[in-house]
């Protein structure tokens, strides 16, 4: 059996000879994992994902997107703070 190939039996991610060099820092987990972002700047990261998303997209409703995207996040907003993030997708 070659090392790939006990790979997909033991549910190891990559194949052993891709570890490195010894004394060489491994990432184990998935960055996003290790640098945990606030609220404040999940929300700028939509917005800025969603208004690049919705340019030349005419006939899309940026508010609509905006929410399901915040609600997919698990990011609640009052309502103000919504209205104010809907007019930067819209700027």
């Amino acid at each position: 059996m070659t090392a790939a190939h006990a790979c997909a039996h033991t549910g190891v991610m990559s194949d052993p000879q891709d570890a490195g060099r010894p004394g060489e820092a491994i990432q184990s987990e998935p960055a996003m994992s290790q640098n945990p972002a606030d609220a404040t700047q999940k929300l700028d990261g939509i917005v800025v994902q969603t208004r690049a998303d919705l340019a030349g997209q005419d006939g899309l409703d940026g508010a609509s997107v905006l929410a399901q995207r915040l609600r997919d996040a698990g990011i609640d907003l009052t309502d103000d703070e919504m209205a104010a993030a809907v007019a930067r997708v819209q700027a």
